[in-house]
């Protein structure tokens, strides 16, 4: 590795959310990106070709569906069904899934793809919204105005993507890792990720390191980076063939 790779002092640390703020973030996410909708319901998403705003809310309706359901059912050893005969819009859909997630404690029962240990509400709060604030940023961004992801739920994002969405999958767990080691960098406040595989298995620490390649940007861009979509600010170091199979594990 290059010698003068940027090496700065920080403790890699990311601030924590608590189920609380997750809650707001994905009421405050979710309007945003109804309205970005409402705006532009024709505009094309760049990062999902095949949708345009209206396409992506429908997207969104099944997917906060969807997670009503689980929090609603409290098992967590299969998934539930929504109503197939559900005609609620995306609005009310997003109203019903926060006034569920409301009433519901962080700690109860909910399930989702990951390991057992894992089925809760607050696992559905978390990822809920990271999803919508994604999402949320592509609606606006297909209209024309894209504002930042908040960066401290931007810096939870990107440790949410490495401990769901770069690591397991409906089928199971994520396989094919490169053999490289990645290293992500914030560059608006703390925050440090290295990534290294050992027998095709992710382990990601908050420290201070060198990887075989690196990626340094703001906690919007980088947690944009987990899901593909690169932004000019982003700055790489080493092979980007590194960077690209990295990317290559996320959904």
């Amino acid at each position: 590795m290059p010698d003068d790779w940027p090496l700065r002092a920080g403790s890699g640390q990311t601030p924590a959310m608590e189920p609380s703020q997750h809650l707001s973030a994905i009421r405050d996410e979710g309007r945003a990106l109804l309205a970005a909708v409402a705006n532009a319901p024709d505009a094309r998403i760049q990062h999902c070709p095949d949708w345009d705003n209206t396409g992506l809310a429908d997207h969104m309706r099944n997917v906060w569906g969807f997670m009503a359901a689980q929090v609603s059912a409290a098992s967590p050893d299969r998934p539930a069904r929504p109503d197939p005969d559900d005609a609620s819009t995306p609005d009310q859909t997003l109203d019903s899934l926060l006034d569920i997630l409301s009433g519901a404690e962080p700690t109860a029962p909910a399930w989702n793809w990951c390991p057992e240990e894992g089925r809760t509400v607050a696992w559905i709060l978390r990822r809920m919204v990271h999803e919508t604030a994604i999402h949320r940023w592509d609606a606006e961004n297909a209209a024309g105005d894209a504002e930042p992801i908040d960066a401290d739920l931007a810096a939870d994002g990107i440790s949410e993507a490495l401990d769901v969405a770069w690591r397991y999958q409906m089928r199971g767990p994520t396989t094919g890792y490169p053999e490289e080691s990645l290293h992500l960098h914030r560059t608006d406040g703390q925050g440090e990720w290295l990534l290294t595989v050992v027998d095709d298995v992710l382990n990601v620490t908050n420290e201070h390191g060198r990887g075989d390649a690196a990626v340094r940007g703001t906690a919007s861009d980088l947690a944009l980076f987990m899901w593909n979509r690169r932004l000019p600010g982003l700055e790489y170091f080493g092979d980007e063939a590194v960077v690209e199979a990295w990317l290559a594990i996320s959904p």
